[in-house]
């Protein structure tokens, strides 16, 4: 869709469709183009251009204001954007397999065509932080490359805008993350479905998706950023990562996200072989893992997130056994929870919203439940579909 907008209403990542004007002679500002610094809207506005069309189908539109935001946040709760969620979800899935088909067929990927998407899933998670992120995590075997993929993108923009980075650098992210594993489009089917441990000689073929995906990305024209994240995603701090064995601060700052998010999405999903982890239990395995992540990257991670992310199984200090349904707004420890079992009678009980922010509940998380002890139990229709 193409639409007219004022020049004070510009900002990167939109697409420039036509500016309207004949006279205006700068390489830096033409039709056709995306908005990428701050130099170029800046330049259109010193030359006096008043409004310019841009087309939401290659770049984003106009951002909403705070009032706005405060009023969709409002008016739509978490359990109306989890059903906005699983649509988008099963939108980006065909596309995300689309690309991967075409990658496989030795065609040019066209990655232009994926902002759209980075930015549908980029409103999501500035409506509603935690919807598509719990919602993404429901990923079966079958769906795993697909999903992780958009699961990935919508983690490193919800941690891109925790660290504050700017709108073109939070867009980056998003594109980065939904591309970052294209790679695996060069790898034998039979090993990226083996649905068991990998070989040592398959886990060597497996370790060269990072450079297969840098080099497919680099044929489509993808910027550095990006480029460097299918690269160096697998990289840790200490140096024992792949495929360069990076260490420190020379890995980028995008590829340093991507390896919380990628890690994130890949222990808390089930796959065929083992049951993913429980996303409270991740995060306090991922946080003593020494020399694998930046720890202020992390940390920012848990904020955006949330210590006990929504689906985490959780025991309260009344003896009681709840999930995760939505994070509290002011304290990462309170968020509303959904109780489900007694501990002291062994029985299930009624279901039944906490909000543990609540001045009146005395009760409070006292770590996170072992899923696999609730195999029985839906726990996902929980928190997806909690009683009022």
């Amino acid at each position: 869709m193409i639409i007219k907008v004022q020049t004070d209403e510009l900002r990167t990542g939109m697409y420039v469709h036509k500016l309207e004007v004949f006279w205006l002679k700068d390489p830096l500002v033409h039709n056709d183009m995306l908005l990428t610094t701050e130099q170029q809207i800046h330049t259109i506005a010193a030359n006096g251009i008043q409004a310019v069309w841009i087309d939401l189908d290659k770049g984003c539109g106009p951002a909403v204001s705070d009032s706005d935001h405060a009023s969709i946040h409002t008016a739509q709760g978490i359990h109306q954007e989890i059903m906005q969620a699983e649509a988008l979800c099963l939108r980006a899935k065909e596309q995300v397999r689309e690309m991967f088909s075409e990658a496989r067929l030795g065609r040019t990927i066209d990655t232009v065509s994926t902002l759209p998407l980075v930015d549908e899933i980029g409103n999501s998670v500035s409506r509603h932080p935690v919807a598509l992120l719990s919602v993404v995590r429901l990923k079966t075997h079958d769906d795993y490359t697909w999903l992780h993929s958009v699961a990935v993108c919508a983690l490193m923009v919800a941690l891109a805008r925790q660290l504050q980075l700017s709108e073109w650098h939070i867009r980056c992210a998003g594109t980065a993350g939904l591309l970052h594993d294209v790679g695996k489009a060069a790898i034998p089917l039979a090993i990226l479905n083996k649905p068991g441990k990998l070989t040592a000689e398959e886990f060597t073929l497996m370790k060269q998706h990072p450079e297969a995906g840098e080099a497919l990305l680099r044929q489509s024209g993808e910027n550095e950023e990006v480029l460097d994240v299918a690269l160096h995603h697998h990289e840790k701090m200490d140096g024992s990562g792949y495929p360069h064995g990076l260490k420190g601060l020379a890995i980028s700052q995008l590829a340093r996200m991507a390896a919380v998010c990628d890690v994130y999405d890949a222990v808390t999903s089930d796959r065929p072989y083992k049951a993913g982890w429980n996303p409270a239990s991740a995060m306090r395995q991922m946080a003593s893992w020494q020399g694998h992540f930046d720890r202020k990257i992390f940390h920012a991670f848990v904020k955006a997130v949330g210590i006990y992310p929504v689906g985490s199984v959780v025991r309260l200090a009344s003896g009681r056994v709840a999930v995760v349904a939505e994070q509290g707004g002011e304290s990462l420890l309170q968020p509303k929870v959904c109780v489900f079992y007694s501990l002291k009678t062994r029985q299930y009980l009624g279901r039944q919203m906490v909000d543990l922010a609540d001045s009146q509940c005395l009760d409070r998380i006292s770590g996170p439940e072992d899923s696999d002890c609730w195999d029985g139990v839906d726990t996902n229709a929980l928190w997806m579909r909690p009683v009022a």
